[in-house]
C-alpha cells in the first residue's frame, strides 16, 4: 500500500474516533515515507486524543524538530502541556506558536486558558478578550468573502440559541465583569 493511502487510511480512523488504531495507521505512513512532520503531528493528535500527553509532546517535538518554524506544532504541543497540567510550558509553546502566526487566535485563547489556571488573571484576561476579537475578524471576514448574510445569520442563531447578537465586541466594563469571574474562579480552586 502507498504512503499515500495509508495515511488516508489513518485520516479516516482519526475521523471516525479510533484514535488507537489511527496513531498505528499513521506510524505506518510515516514508515512508508509519508512526510514526517504531518505524520507526526497527526500521531500526536491521537494521541492527544487518547489523553497519552507524553506520547503527544514527544510527537509534536519531534514535529517541531523538523520544522521550528511550525505554529501548529507548538500550539499542539502547547495542549498537551495544559493535558498534563504543566501551565508554564503550555504558555512557552503557545506563545511561540503566536510568535510565527500573531493572529492565531486558537493558541491565544488557550494561551489565556493556561494564564487563568496560574492565576494570572491579567494576562488571561487580556488573551481571551483579544481571541474573542480574532473570532470576530474571522466571522466578518468569512461574511465578506461569502457575501451570504442569511448563510451567516443561520449559523449565529445556531450559537446564539436562535437569538441574534449584533456586535460581539467586548466593552472594558464586560472585561471587567468577566476578569472578577476569573479571578472568583481561580480564588475558588485555591481553596478547594
Amino acid at each position: 500500500m502507498k504512503a499515500n493511502d495509508l495515511f488516508e487510511g489513518a485520516k479516516r480512523l482519526f475521523v471516525e474516533g479510533k484514535f488507537r488504531e489511527s496513531a498505528g495507521a499513521f506510524t505506518k505512513a510515516a514508515a512508508a515515507g509519508y512526510d514526517q512532520k504531518i505524520s507526526y503531528l497527526s500521531r500526536g493528535a491521537a494521541y492527544l486524543k487518547l489523553k497519552e500527553a507524553d506520547n503527544a509532546i514527544d510527537d509534536f517535538s519531534t514535529a517541531i524538530t523538523l520544522d521550528e518554524r511550525s505554529p501548529r506544532a507548538h500550539y499542539y504541543r502547547g495542549m498537551a502541556y495544559a493535558q498534563k497540567k504543566d501551565y508554564g510550558r503550555a504558555v512557552e509553546d503557545f506563545s511561540k506558536a503566536l510568535e510565527l502566526k500573531p493572529d492565531d487566535g486558537a493558541s491565544m485563547f488557550a494561551r489565556g486558558a493556561s494564564y487563568l489556571e496560574m492565576g494570572k488573571i491579567e494576562e488571561a484576561g487580556e488573551d481571551i478578550r483579544n481571541a474573542t476579537n480574532y473570532l470576530t475578524a474571522g466571522v466578518q471576514g468569512y461574511a465578506d468573502t461569502i457575501g451570504d448574510r442569511t448563510h451567516l445569520d443561520k449559523v449565529l442563531a445556531i450559537l446564539e440559541g436562535e437569538k441574534r447578537q449584533e456586535n460581539f465586541n467586548i466593552n472594558e466594563s464586560e472585561f471587567e465583569t468577566i476578569k472578577a469571574m476569573l479571578e472568583e474562579a481561580v480564588a475558588e480552586k485555591a481553596a478547594a
